[in-house]
């Protein structure tokens, strides 16, 4: 057990240090693989509720975020952007300008792409800059 113990935490080292996981990203993964140890020794309960509030966690969610509200419709539309450019709450500015300029050169109208991808694309990027600038300021 102790070498199973070893090599999940070099694999998050590995991941860390390779870019591929932010380091807030560990602990709700840690307590997640800790609820899931539970759960297999034993204790369901205990072991499924760590799990649960590490997904929660991991996912960034809220208590606020189950209500409704302007918030609500915000938090959707963020998300929705960086599915659709494919970048994490994480990344920066920099990151989301190269995904929308990859995407934008495989989706643009001049190279085949349809005119409503392009525009959904631009939107998406101006909206997580606009969001970043906010959390600057």
């Amino acid at each position: 057990m102790a070498f199973l113990g070893l090599l999940i935490i070099a694999a998050l080292a590995w991941a860390v240090w390779t870019k591929k996981l932010q380091s807030q990203q560990i602990f709700p993964i840690l307590l997640g693989i800790g609820g899931a140890f539970l759960a297999a020794r034993g204790s369901l309960l205990l072991g499924l509720g760590a799990i649960a509030i590490a997904a929660a966690w991991y996912r960034g969610m809220t208590w606020r975020l189950l209500g409704k509200g302007g918030k609500d419709n915000d938090a959707a539309a963020l998300d929705a952007a960086r599915v659709l450019l494919g970048v994490s709450r994480f990344d920066t500015a920099n990151r989301i300008r190269e995904r929308h300029r990859a995407l934008i050169s495989q989706n643009h109208p001049d190279a085949g792409g349809s005119d409503a991808q392009a525009a959904a694309l631009n939107k998406a990027r101006d909206l997580l800059l606009d969001d970043l600038n906010k959390k600057i300021l």
